[in-house]
Parts: structure tokens; sequence; C-alpha cells
């Protein structure tokens, strides 16, 4: 600044900037400065000033406003149900016939909940009709499982309601979930310590219905996370001897690029080819139910091809080789539900089927997306080595206190590397089954079924 030709001064400093201001008739050139000019505008300090005092009290008469408009929102709160059940009545009475003497209601009823109303038909002089929904209605949806696998079923829920005439994924979610979930976090150590969260808080998880399926649902997540963790041989990134018990027990060696990315993208294979397997059971007889078997050949075809490439396994290749010709025939065959009247029909069905086959390039895709599982797994353990080694370097080169700040980088980036497997853990995890998953196996949308029950106090 100080070989600038200009008329400037210092009016402020602080311990990272020096706050200059220059004058100048005109707009000085960019090039004339060293740094860049930063625009605070044109008003004086006492405009400033006067401008930040009616704001502050523009505040305050919202604050004392928001505390008039919210005076009443525990009552509001405490009647809410009330009002919910009034609203549910007057909906109620809308697709009611009350006329003449005659009274008509058509609802959707659980099927459980039939000997029910079958009896109180019979208490009273009522006419009861029961049907089971058919092609063009749209009846709500309701999930129920096995208190084994019911946490599935809150996943499900957590993303989309299944469409009633769909299938249930709720076991496929929960197994698979819990098992990419172990894949991700890669340490028996790690999953330890959440037996030992789940053992302080089962009493309490138990208490309620969700509680109880999310307990039996993070117990699932904990076995599998401690038996993948003992086949990686990863205890808090630390590795026991081969001669061990530890050691013996391990088989999967984690850090072996290749090997990993083979079983992870089998994982994809097999997962990607059970929601075809399910879409075809869906469409049975129906031709299209061929179609969804042929991405089933078309996705293992694949795997062989690329597994027997690597160890040039003759036999394999040929196999894998049929398997690719007979699924492409199936989609292009079987892929399209157009019915033929007219020659032209002929034309659109093997433009159905060629565009069918157009879609390998996403299911090659959705394959290749199962590698984050490795990647996330070899993040998980590098970090967990690297927190170790930096913990071992400390305590060995600081006398004195290097063992309290080698147990403090422990602490601190175990913890750090434990949330990021439990984020990554959830977030991957249910993106492999909403995304990939559920692009080969769930077709249509449905909404919750809700009873009409009372839900107001008194």
């Amino acid at each position: 600044m100080q070989t600038v030709d200009l008329v400037w001064q210092v009016v402020w400093q602080d311990n990272l900037n020096d706050y200059v201001v220059v004058i100048n008739s005109r707009e000085p050139a960019v090039s004339s400065m060293p740094v860049a000019r930063t625009h605070t505008g044109q008003f004086s300090l006492n405009t400033l000033k006067n401008e930040l005092e009616q704001v502050e009290l523009a505040l305050e008469d919202l604050q004392a406003e928001r505390e008039s408009l919210t005076r009443w929102i525990g009552l509001i709160a405490a009647n809410l149900g009330k009002v919910q059940d009034q609203s549910d009545l007057n909906t109620a009475h809308m697709i009611t016939l009350d006329r003449d003497g005659v009274f008509i209601i058509q609802a959707w009823v659980a099927e459980n909940d039939l000997p029910r109303f079958e009896q109180f038909a019979g208490q009273y002089p009522l006419a009861l009709v029961c049907a089971d929904p058919i092609a063009g209605e749209i009846p709500p949806t309701l999930l129920k499982n096995p208190i084994y696998w019911a946490g599935g079923q809150d996943l499900v829920s957590f993303y989309q309601t299944p469409d009633y005439f769909d299938w249930d994924s709720s076991p496929v979610v929960f197994f698979s979930f819990a098992f990419f979930f172990a894949m991700i976090m890669s340490d028996a150590g790690y999953a330890a310590l959440l037996a030992v969260f789940l053992g302080l808080k089962w009493r309490s998880m138990g208490k309620t219905a969700a509680g109880l399926r999310l307990r039996v649902l993070i117990l699932t997540i904990v076995l599998m996370s401690l038996g993948w963790g003992i086949l990686t041989g990863g205890y808090f990134g630390y590795s026991f001897s081969e001669q061990s018990l530890p050691g013996r027990l391990k088989i999967i060696e984690i850090q072996d690029f290749d090997a990993m990315m083979r079983l992870s993208i089998f994982v994809g294979a097999v997962h990607i080819a059970l929601a075809n397997v399910v879409m075809a059971y869906q469409r049975r007889g129906k031709t299209t139910a061929l179609a969804s078997l042929g991405w089933v050949a078309v996705i293992f075809g694949g795997f062989i091809v690329w597994t027997a490439s690597v160890s040039q396994n003759l036999v394999a290749q040929q196999t894998a080789y049929v398997l690719l010709i007979v699924g492409s025939l199936c989609l292009f065959l079987f892929s399209s539900e157009r019915v033929v009247i007219k020659p032209i029909d002929w034309l659109w069905r093997i433009l159905d089927g060629l565009k069918s086959l157009t879609e390998i390039t996403a299911l090659f895709g959705n394959v290749l997306s199962y590698l984050r599982l490795f990647a996330l797994g070899m993040a998980s353990v590098s970090l967990a080595l690297t927190f170790n080694q930096l913990a071992g370097q400390v305590y060995h080169s600081v006398p004195g206190v290097g063992l309290f700040l080698s147990l403090l980088i422990l602490l601190v980036g175990h913890t750090l590397n434990i949330l990021l497997c439990l984020l990554s853990g959830v977030v991957h995890g249910l993106r492999l089954n909403f995304i990939e998953f559920y692009n080969w196996s769930v077709s249509d949308e449905g909404y919750p079924f809700k009873a009409f029950t009372k839900k107001g106090a008194g």
C-alpha cells in the first residue's frame, strides 16, 4: 500500500485484517490496488445505526406477536386429537348413505379384523357384505410382518408404501440392510460397542411396539456386523496374529482389492437378480415374466464372463455366453405387453424389445453401485489403522504426556470413525435397497391404511 499513489487511511485493524479506506474523485483502476475493492455501500454510519435500531424494534414486535400467537398452543395440542376425530367423522359422513331409514357405508377393512365386524353385525340387524379388491380399485396398503423382521417394515414405510397389488419387500430389506451395514462397518470391535449400547437400551426399547421392532433390527445388525468383523479380522483396526484364535477365524482379506471387488459385485448381482426373480413371480401367468428371468440370465452371464476372463476358464465363458444370448432373447421377445392386432403392432413390439435391451447399461451401473460396500468398508478399516498408527507414533515420540495424547487420539479418532460408519451404513445401506433394488422389483407406490379410530381423549 505504501507504493499506491492514492489517498488512503487504515481505519480499523483486527487480528486478521487491516481495513483501508481509499478516497478518490473517480473509481480507481482494478490494477491500482494490491487487493480487490470491497463494496460496503453508500450510506453513512448514522444511517446504518438508525436502520439497525429500526430492525431491532421490528424484531421485538415480531417476538411479542409470536408469543401472542402461540399462547394457546398447549391447549390446541391437547385438543388436536378431537379435531382429527371430527375431521375423520366428517369424511366418513361423506362416503355414507343415510336416507329414508337406510344406512349404507363402504370402507376398506383389514382382513384380520373381519371376524370382529361379522360378530358386530350378528349382534344387530345389520347386513355385511365382504369382497376382495378387484383390478382398477386402489385400496390402501396395510403391512403386517412377524416381529422377527418387522423392522424392515419400518424401513420400507420410511421410503414409500408399496402398492396393494405389489409385494411386501420388508423381509428382503431387513436382512439386506443389516448385511450391507455390516460390510460397511467391517470391524468386530465397533460391532461390540453397538452390542453394549443395545444392551443398555434393551429394556427401554421393549416398552413400545416400534421400539421392539427397532430392537430386533439393531440386534440383527449387531450379530451380522460381529460375524463379518470376525471374518475380516478387524478389531478397532487391529489384526491378531495368524496363530491366535481370531487370526484363524479370519478368512476374508479386506485389503485384497481384487477379491473384495469381486465379492461386492457378486453381492450386487445376487441382490438385483433376486429383485428380478420376485418381479417374475409377480408377473406369473404373463409373458413378461420371462423378461424378468431374462434379466437374471444376463446378470449372471455378465458376472461369469468377467470372472472367467481372469481365470481363463473356457467352459465358464461358454456357459456365460449362452446365458447372455438366452437372456437377451427373452428381453427382446417378451418385454412388451403390447397386444398385436395390426401388422404395425409387430413393429412396435420389436421397438419395445430393442428399448428393453438398452436398459443393460442401467443394469451395469446398478451392479457397479455395490462397489460402495467395498469402498466404504476399506475407508473404515483404513481410518482405524491410521488412528492406531498415529497414536503409536505420538506415544513413542512424546515422553511423559505421550500416553495421554495417544489415548486421546484413539478415543477421538475411533469415535469419529464409528460415527462415519453409522452414517454411511444407514445412508448407503438404504440407498442400495431403495434405489437399485426397488428399481427392479417394485413397480408402483401406494398409500398406507389408517383405521377409523378415535384419537382424542375423552
